[in-house]
């Protein structure tokens, strides 16, 4: 009985310490390897965002490693039935101090900096281009999603710290430079 009872405390401790972020997946279009000039699709899918102390799912943050030349929001993420949208952003820095961007962010109309009590799916997608470069600089992607607990909007006990979520880790191939030989006279 002592064992059973020490188990369901185990189980529900695990369960009051869980993350927010459940579910995620992503592809990109075409399949890597990338060389410079190169055009990616990402679609990125979070199925629930549970609301750990009522804190609610704020944004979707890209992290891009320094080989990508730009990103541009393709599809936004809906949230039925939320009081607000999601914004597209390049940089914003939230009540808490977190700087944000680029990604999306939940504005909402009611309380401005609480995110959408909307619980998923959740599916967006942006496009990418493959940075001019003769080095093969870093192509990395991921996404951090935030609750409005985090970003400062909210505050109802222990915050959802979910790392970031890793899409694409590679680098820049650069087509090898072919040369005639060379003779000497």
């Amino acid at each position: 009985m002592k064992r059973l009872l020490i188990l369901i405390i185990l189980l529900f401790s695990l369960n009051v310490q869980s993350q927010c972020v459940q579910g995620e997946s992503a592809t990109m279009t075409p399949i890597g390897p990338y060389q410079s000039g190169d055009v990616v699709l990402v679609n990125y899918t979070l199925n629930n965002f549970v609301h750990l102390n009522v804190n609610w799912i704020h944004a979707f943050q890209i992290n891009l490693g320094s080989g990508w030349a730009s990103v541009t929001p393709t599809v936004a993420p809906i949230s039925p039935g939320g009081l607000g949208g999601w914004i597209w952003d390049i940089q914003h820095t939230f009540p808490s101090g977190l700087n944000f961007g680029p990604g999306w962010r939940f504005a909402n109309i009611l309380f401005p900096n609480w995110g959408t009590s909307y619980q998923g799916p959740f599916n967006l997608s942006f496009t990418l281009v493959v940075d001019q470069t003769c080095t093969p600089d870093d192509l990395s992607v991921s996404i951090n999603v935030y609750g409005d607990c985090l970003t400062g909007g909210w505050s109802n006990g222990a915050c959802c710290v979910d790392p970031p979520y890793g899409i694409y880790n590679g680098v820049v191939q650069n087509p090898a430079i072919l040369t005639s030989n060379i003779n000497h006279y």
